[in-house]
Order: structure tokens, then sequence, then C-alpha cells
């Protein structure tokens, strides 16, 4: 039996970050920091569309997005961790109606988000583990929703926003990665 091992396995993973990485997280914060402020308006714009599930649905993967803009960006380990917290933190200084909440989002999004990449041993930067990432982002994203604002629902209902928010975090998190490999080629 002949074993084919990809190049991609074997490749050296750098965790050293370089002054131009640091120049990158830089500006994904700020981009995403920006995103996450007018999420805020796509957020109510859902609720009052169709209640908070729709609401979820449109915006929650918008508040993830800035782990996987990170993560495909510079695909190194903790970049995800590092673009959603700087990102909130953006959001934070801006301020919106968050507060200082924001950062605790981002910190538990980013870790969330950065399990995604983690599962593949920070071998894999594409739009399937960009994905994983931003649906990942949606479970702290929900259960912090009930610990820290009270927004608990019947079970069904939970669960209806814990899919929402996953299924948005995907679709966002496939789209930032999308967007990063078109205009960055690297």
């Amino acid at each position: 039996m002949v074993t084919q091992v990809s190049k991609s396995s074997t490749k050296k993973i750098s965790y050293r970050y370089t002054a131009i990485d640091y120049a990158m997280l830089a500006v994904v914060a700020v981009v995403a920091g920006v995103i996450f402020y007018a999420t805020w308006f796509v957020y109510e714009f859902g609720k009052v569309l169709g209640g908070p599930i729709v609401a979820r649905l449109l915006s929650y993967g918008l508040w993830f997005i800035g782990a996987p803009l990170a993560a495909t960006l510079i695909k190194k380990p903790g970049s995800a961790f590092l673009g959603e917290t700087l990102g909130a933190l953006v959001e934070t200084v801006i301020p919106t109606i968050g507060g200082v909440t924001n950062l605790i989002y981002g910190v538990a999004q980013g870790l969330a988000s950065e399990i995604g990449y983690a599962v593949f041993r920070y071998r894999r930067f594409d739009v399937l583990t960009a994905s994983l990432a931003g649906a990942l982002a949606g479970i702290p994203a929900v259960s912090l929703d009930a610990l820290l604002f009270a927004e608990i629902a019947s079970p069904q209902v939970m669960l209806l926003w814990y899919i929402a928010s996953i299924v948005s975090g995907g679709i966002y998190g496939a789209v930032a990665s999308i967007a990063v490999s078109r205009v960055y080629r690297g």
C-alpha cells in the first residue's frame, strides 16, 4: 500500500508574525470594526422584517467576519482570534449599542472561530475552513445573548436562533474567504 502525502500536510506552520502581518491585522481590525458597527443597522432591519430569527440570519455572520478575514489573509495560528477580537475592540471604541460587551463577544467568537482552523491543524485556510470558523462563532454569540442580555426563549426557538446564527456565520465566513482570495492573491 502506498501512502501519498500532500504538500499542504507537510508544509511547516509559521507561528511568527511579521510587521506586514501586524499591519494586515490592523487593517482587518478597522474594516471588521466598521462592518460590526454597520451590522447593528442590519440587525435592527432584520428584526423589523421578520423578528429575531431573520435578524440573526441576516446579521450575525457579519459580526463573525473578522476571524475569517484575518485568517484567510494572514494564514497563521491565532490570526482568526486576533482578527475577531481586534475588530470588536474597534467596534467598542466607535462606540455602538453593545458597548464593552462587544469585546466579550469578540473574544468568545474569536476563540470559537480559531477552533475551525485548529481542527485542520492550521494547514487549510480555504472557503470550507472559513465557513466552519464563521459557523462556530454562532455558538458563543447566542449563548452570550442569553447570559448577558437574558435573550432566552423556549428550547425550540433557542435552537432556531442557534441554527440561524450558525448558518449566517457559515455563509459570511465563506464570503470573507472568497473576497480575500479575489483581492489578495498570496
